[in-house]
């Protein structure tokens, strides 16, 4: 358990990022907009190595449009990526996705900066994964479960290690869970 966590945020984060021009979907013109204005070098020639994935949506039972959630990079650090997330509708109207963040001290806020994000179609749970530093000692990881009824991600399971001892097999605390 102390290194699967570890290598399933690995392989979520390294497998969802591909080229641009490889990538099977196409990103809409409003939302493209809205994206490279928030993320201007997403438009450059660096930016095509920061696709990351559109996925289906589940229905909610009041409804049954389908929506759709676009993971899509804003910027590359040495061991870390930063994402947005946007939930289209069938009409191109866009909503930006938040989610709860806990820190250190467990104080509460939310934000629409996703760390090292990635999206399981099956399970509908978005992953975030940030390393403290490179080796991946420390850092924080998130699960947040869709709800289709209330139509965003639900934080279900908040881990936090801070000490960087070099430790990698450690568990890392889990300081929120639902």
């Amino acid at each position: 358990m102390k290194s699967v966590m570890f290598i399933l945020f690995f392989c979520l984060s390294y497998f969802t990022l591909v080229r641009a021009d490889d990538a099977s979907f196409d990103i809409p013109a409003k939302l493209l907009a809205r994206h490279t204005a928030i993320c201007p070098e997403f438009n450059t020639e660096r930016g095509k190595y920061y696709m990351k994935g559109e996925y289906a949506l589940p229905k909610s039972k009041y409804s049954k449009e389908t929506k759709t959630l676009y993971i899509l990079g804003c910027e590359m650090y040495a061991y870390n990526s930063l994402e947005k997330a946007y939930i289209l509708d069938a009409k191109d109207n866009i909503t930006d996705v938040y989610v709860a963040v806990i820190d250190h001290i467990r104080s509460i806020t939310a934000t629409a900066d996703l760390m090292g994000a990635g999206y399981d179609e099956e399970t509908f749970m978005l992953y975030t994964f940030q390393k403290g530093r490179g080796i991946g000692d420390c850092g924080s990881a998130s699960t947040y479960l869709y709800n289709p009824e209330e139509e965003k991600f639900i934080l279900m399971e908040a881990r936090l290690k801070n000490n960087c001892d070099g430790d990698i097999e450690a568990d890392w605390p889990v300081i929120y869970s639902k």
